[in-house]
């Protein structure tokens, strides 16, 4: 019921503009700059995600190495002793 009510609304509001000329025209140019503006937020969104990833792996790759040395360090101590 929702669906048909939902696709009757849209296919009468897609007539509307197809004849009223000029409706349509409006109502894209009206639209354009709300898009263009979503679109660059998306892309600076974007940007600081991937910067920040990238920074995020970089500290967990400094910290793998640590720790890795770390147990290099223990392993060379036991070793020696032993």
């Amino acid at each position: 019921m929702f669906a048909r009510g939902f696709l009757l609304g849209a296919v009468v509001a897609t007539g509307a503009l197809l004849l009223v000329p000029g409706v349509a025209v409006a109502v894209s140019r009206a639209g354009r700059p709300a898009m263009k503006a979503a679109m660059r937020n998306g892309a600076t969104a974007y940007a600081e995600f991937r910067r920040a990833g990238a920074e995020a792996v970089e500290h967990l790759e400094d910290l793998a190495a640590e720790v890795e040395s770390e147990l290099a360090t223990e392993r060379e101590d036991r070793d020696g002793r032993g």
